[in-house]
């Protein structure tokens, strides 16, 4: 029989439910073992400290700890907020544990770079979950085929609202740092880094290949009170000559599901509702929803039978990364920052803690830049005042977020919510 894959987990609450549920499903199939978990928050957590220390999983405050005293640790989950991402990545690689890391990866393509470099066994799983998706493969696999002919325009477009109480649950929503540590939180670069990230996969060559673009035009705004963006459209190119767009936002009241549309020389695919649905002009669709648990499922087989030597390659390595990170970099410094919206394009709505804020026309801009790939200035949108220019890809040596963030602290958004 395989050894099951002795794995600890850091960040128990939020989203690392969600981990450790994928943990305990493959417990039953003796394909993995949950042996310790790494949160400071015992007093928040404290059922959950109860019925794992019960079944024998070990608790510790700090994850440096856990690494250190845990001896027989084959991998490590980090499902902890973006800005913790990179130490706890390197300390897990010089422990020499494989890792699976929630997307977004970092926030800084220096970052990403430094952690390549540290991972030479490739034992780095970055948790885009929806690359796994049963729609997302098969659009992948006609792409591969050639069935849609040869790709010439991918755009992805989504508008998730985030209230109020998305913003103060914890100190780094909205957020450009965090002390010294890079955050860039916003639609693009956390809840929706997914679309860019997909975009990254139809556009390679290869079957599990992911391009890197050659250039990027973005503009970056915010309707909320906070440090970084709300708002957000970019288009770009590959070397390949394929162009792609992309509007997303959390200024909307109401939702958008997020889409991708993928266009070649015979025909199209269009992913829907959010990724459960395939439409296709050559004759092939899906309809499967799958929920954020089913979708880690999917992503933990993968890890797990990467270890167990059964497979060849993650489903996301840190390298296929690399053009989702330095797509977003490049938007920020084309923006030039982030861009206040005009107070008088915005609308509240809603009650404290369940409200947020609403653009005037905003839907109907992103779905604007799905349709024709016109990015928000070039719609004449009346609050759009970026002036984007195209910076080329790969980035050159330096900090592009940093010299960013204490101008967007100064200003009227100097504080997060």
């Amino acid at each position: 029989m395989t050894k099951a894959v002795r794995f600890g987990l850091i960040g128990v609450g939020g989203i690392g439910s969600y981990h450790r549920a994928a943990i305990e499903a493959r417990e039953a199939d003796g394909a993995a073992r949950l042996v310790a978990v790494a949160d400071p928050w015992v007093e928040r957590l404290a059922a959950q400290k109860t019925e794992l220390t019960s079944r024998g999983v070990r608790w510790h405050l700090d994850y440096r700890d856990m690494l250190r005293e845990e001896a027989d640790l084959d991998a490590v989950v980090i499902a902890t907020p973006i800005p913790f991402h990179y130490d706890m990545t390197m300390a897990c690689l010089e422990r020499g544990v494989s890792v699976h890391l929630e997307k977004p990866p970092v926030p800084l393509i220096q970052q990403l770079e430094a952690l390549i470099a540290a991972d030479a066994r490739q034992s780095v799983s970055v948790g885009f979950q929806f690359i796994g998706s049963r729609c997302t493969q098969m659009l992948k696999q006609l792409i591969s085929d050639g069935k849609l002919g040869e790709v010439r325009e991918i755009r992805a477009a989504a508008c998730w609202p985030r209230v109020d109480k998305y913003y103060t649950r914890a100190n780094w929503p909205g957020r450009m740092m965090l002390g010294s540590a890079p955050v860039f939180d916003g639609p693009a670069t956390n809840a929706l880094a997914h679309l860019i990230n997909n975009i990254m996969y139809f556009a390679g060559e290869g079957r599990d290949e992911f391009a890197i673009p050659t250039e990027v035009s973005g503009e970056l705004y915010r309707a909320r009170p906070i440090e970084s963006y709300d708002t957000a459209c970019l288009r770009g190119r590959f070397g390949s000559e394929v162009e792609f767009s992309v509007a997303v936002t959390h200024a909307t009241e109401t939702a958008l599901p997020f889409l991708i549309e993928v266009r070649g020389a015979k025909g199209w695919g269009r992913l829907s509702n959010d990724g459960a649905r395939l439409e296709t002009s050559v004759g092939v669709s899906c309809d499967h929803m799958e929920t954020t648990q089913q979708l880690l499922d999917v992503n933990y087989a993968n890890f797990i039978e990467v270890i167990q030597g059964r497979r060849d390659r993650f489903l996301t390595r840190l390298a296929d990364t690399r053009g989702y990170v330095g797509t977003t970099n490049a938007m920020l410094l084309s923006s030039d920052g982030v861009h206040d919206i005009d107070p008088g394009s915005i609308r509240r709505y809603g009650q404290d803690g369940t409200g947020g804020f609403e653009v005037v026309k905003l839907r109907e801009a992103v779905e604007e830049t799905l349709a024709s790939g016109q990015l928000f200035t070039e719609q004449g949108s009346p609050w759009a005042t970026a002036r984007p220019k195209p910076f080329r890809l790969p980035l050159c040596d330096g900090t592009p977020l940093a010299r960013f963030c204490q101008a967007d602290r100064s200003g009227r958004n100097g504080s997060a919510g």
